[in-house]
């Protein structure tokens, strides 16, 4: 595949010629991948639109116990194995590529510890669409509508319970007696929190687009998976020969605040040392990813240090950008750049290997990537935070973040479920009768 090729979607007024669709494809049990850029930025996300007619072109075969990940041959073969997926599926004529990738998936490009799939999941999962419709352009999240009736969630656990509030301070003194060691010097620390499947994700989707519009929402529907996402990070962008990495890395939460104390914790987030600190570990990470794959020389950042406001947080991110070497593609620079940096800390193996050593279980999609493939070989990903995964009648919404040097437990605890807010109004409001 080369980059720059035309756009092979058909245009459609908005993002409610889009819900209407999706709603209908949901209804009708039809396999469907909605990815909404709510925000309008169309320059930072993506144009949003609705693939359907899917069909699944490739996955990695099941992976049932803990393992350290591929030597450099497995990794050329599944690199192999996904281009040339891709390449059979344009030669058919497909409108475009679907890619969720899971956290586990790190295991298939490095040598990186991890644990099984998550209650079966594929790590690696390619899916084809017969047909795509996409908006003329960007769009604020009031667009796609308010819910056709009040969401409901069911935690399937004590959202107070102490034990993980003993688990995250015990885990976060283990890190931070780490990066005193040396081992590493930043790691992601998350947990999921609980819930049945909710029973009208059409209603919890347009609950979450409109009270937290973001670039990279998505609304993803497979035999036997669904994905709500309010993901506001891109993870990885192709467009012609540029390479784009734009980790999110240092919070604050906005969610009761006014607009005088949103403007206070902005500005207090910018000049944060701390979080500056954190955030140029990822860039520093990032660029060092994209050197891999990148002309030399070329690898730049084209912005550090930007505080964006959000609904419920303000984000810090910085943009890195390169030019894809002669003769690789999409597959490679993605082989080069998973996990993302922002999920795991750094470096990054080792940082993988503490996670699997603190976090008892599998991340699933969570911290992975969901990502358009154009036919003429632009791409687009995001990273899968704040983001419902639901999976053999469970549901999850992970949450967490990075630990450095001088975190505390406390201040990690309270940043942990800031990212909490999309759903917390759902999740301690009594069921309805």
């Amino acid at each position: 595949m080369s980059g720059g090729g035309p756009e092979v979607a058909a245009e459609v007024p908005g993002l409610a010629a889009l819900r209407r669709e999706a709603e209908r494809a949901r209804k009708d049990d039809e396999a469907f991948a909605c990815l909404v850029s709510a925000r309008g930025h169309v320059e930072l996300g993506r144009r949003s639109r609705l693939a359907t007619g899917l069909s699944l072109e490739w996955q990695t075969p099941p992976h049932a116990g803990d393992e350290d990940g591929a030597d450099p041959s497995a990794v050329a073969a599944t690199v192999s194995a996904l281009r040339g997926a891709a390449q059979a599926a344009f030669a058919r004529g497909v409108r475009g590529l679907l890619l969720l990738a899971t956290h586990e998936a790190a295991a298939e490009f490095d040598r990186t510890p991890v644990h099984g799939d998550w209650a079966g999941l594929p790590r690696l999962q390619l899916w084809s669409a017969r047909d795509v419709v996409a908006t003329a352009g960007g769009q604020q999240g009031g667009a796609w509508g308010e819910p056709a009736s009040p969401p409901q969630l069911e935690p399937r656990e004590d959202l107070a319970a102490s034990a993980r509030a003993d688990w995250h301070k015990a885990s976060v003194g283990s890190v931070l007696a780490a990066i005193g060691a040396g081992r590493l010097y930043q790691l992601c620390l998350t947990f999921p929190v609980r819930f049945a499947p909710p029973t009208d994700p059409a209603s919890l989707f347009a609950w979450l687009v409109s009270r937290h519009p973001v670039d990279y929402a998505a609304w993803v529907s497979l035999p036997g998976f669904e994905l709500l996402s309010a993901s506001p990070e891109r993870f990885l962008s192709l467009r012609g020969r540029t390479v784009t990495l734009r980790p999110m890395k240092g919070t604050r939460g906005l969610a009761e605040a006014g607009e005088a104390a949103a403007a206070l914790a902005m500005r207090e987030l910018a000049a944060s040392v701390k979080d500056r600190a954190e955030n140029v570990m990822i860039a520093d990470l990032a660029r060092n990813d994209l050197g891999r794959v990148c002309v030399p020389g070329s690898v730049l950042p084209a912005a550090l240090f930007e505080v964006e406001r959000y609904a419920s947080v303000a984000q810090m991110t910085s943009t890195i950008r390169g030019e894809l070497r002669d003769g690789l593609d999409v597959w490679d620079a993605l082989a080069a750049a998973f996990p993302p940096g922002s999920m795991t800390g750094a470096p990054k193996i080792e940082a993988c290997r503490m996670i699997r050593e603190l976090e008892a279980a599998p991340r699933g999609l969570y911290a992975g990537v969901l990502g358009w493939i154009e036919p003429g070989g632009d791409a687009e990903f995001s990273v899968v935070i704040r983001s419902l995964q639901s999976r053999g009648g469970e549901a999850r919404w992970d949450i967490g973040g990075g630990i450095v040097h001088d975190s505390t437990a406390d201040a990690e605890w309270a940043e942990a479920w800031a990212k909490f807010a999309p759903l917390r109004a759902l999740a301690e409001r009594p069921p309805e009768t």
